[in-house]
């Protein structure tokens, strides 16, 4: 296979780029002024009240494009209020301007002890390390496919979640909608459980050593299709979802995976498999810049569309608060010149 890019795809490829490492220069050129920053943050980050937000701009560039136009878009425009009282009482409000659903979490928790607490609203499902990885912290620009396609994502429903050992081991079990957080409201009188359990040595992000191990499962007899809750809810039936992820950072490398797998016996007879995994491997080459390399598969068995890839990334940390990310998508089942870049500016509070 030939990648054919023109003249014109060149520059404009090359103009992408450079604004978004020449606004990545100028981000870091302020970090000498990232103590004022500090000062500034702080003064919204109280026990009882904290204000954080998160703004993204993405540079979506393809060769030959199947949907969509190449441009500029603003990824997310988000601005959360949290706080939490005596230690026992906490609540969480987060809102994406750039969303048609604008409300992304409306919950609140009590803290029956210092390990053990519920939570109540809307909030991610606990299934997925990725996917409960904020968007501010994600390794790639867009998640994995399997991820995208089959995780359950936020719903609103009523949460148990808890830690022994020090907090080296993690549970959560909920119990859910199952419609999404599109939707207020149960539409069929079933609810979607879903369960977590997650053993791990430290924090293990970064440049921190430490390993993570997660497995998942998420169990709903749906009587009606819906949509923007995963690939499964679209469908009417019963749906099993199971998964498992890991995360090992040594020194400067990071290695994760995460492979799910669904079984959806549809009310129609039939019955379905989707499934997908991913692998990804980092290296920190400085502090502030990491290279990483993914392996991205998934399977849709008829009701969702497959691919394969190999995604490429570079990201800058030219500050604590901020980040670039370049990504280099190369589609495994189509031909080169369906090759996607994307770019990410962001500034995390």
């Amino acid at each position: 296979m030939v990648m054919r890019v023109g003249v014109s795809g060149f520059f404009k490829l090359i103009l992408l780029t450079g604004l978004f490492v020449i606004a990545g220069m100028s981000v870091q050129a302020q970090d000498q002024s990232s103590s004022d920053f500090e000062k500034f943050r702080d003064q919204f980050k109280k026990e009882y009240f904290s204000v954080g937000g998160l703004l993204q701009t993405v540079g979506d560039y393809q060769f030959e494009r199947i949907a969509g136009e190449n441009g500029f878009s603003v990824g997310n425009a988000r601005l959360k209020v949290y706080g939490e009282f005596d230690n026992k009482f906490g609540y969480q409000l987060q809102t994406n301007f750039v969303s048609s659903n604008a409300l992304l979490d409306a919950n609140m928790y009590y803290n029956l002890t210092p390990n053990f607490s519920i939570k109540a609203g809307l909030f991610k499902t606990p299934f997925s390390y990725e996917y409960l990885t904020g968007a501010a912290a994600t390794d790639f620009v867009n998640r994995s496919s399997a991820v995208n396609q089959l995780a359950p994502k936020r719903q609103v429903g009523f949460q148990l979640q808890g830690d022994v050992v020090d907090g080296k081991l993690k549970y959560s079990a909920g119990m859910f909608n199952g419609n999404g957080f599109g939707s207020n409201q149960n539409d069929d009188d079933r609810f979607l459980y879903t369960a977590r359990i997650e053993a791990n040595s430290g924090v293990g992000s970064g440049l921190q050593d430490g390993f993570m191990m997660g497995l998942n499962a998420t169990y709903e007899q749906s009587e009606s299709a819906t949509t923007g809750a995963g690939l499964l809810s679209q469908v009417a039936g019963e749906q099993l979802l199971v998964g498992a992820d890991t995360r090992i950072s040594y020194n400067k490398m990071m290695l994760a995976g995460e492979f799910i797998y669904s079984t959806i016996n549809a009310d129609a007879g039939a019955e379905y498999n989707p499934f997908g995994y991913y692998v990804t491997g980092g290296y920190f080459i400085t502090p502030e810049a990491q290279i990483l390399a993914r392996w991205d598969y998934f399977d849709g068995d008829f009701i969702g569309v497959s691919s394969e890839s190999v995604v490429g990334g570079f990201n800058i940390f030219p500050s604590d608060f901020s980040e670039v990310q370049l990504n280099y998508i190369y589609p495994l089942d189509l031909d080169a010149e369906f090759s996607q870049i994307l770019v990410n500016l962001q500034i995390a509070l």
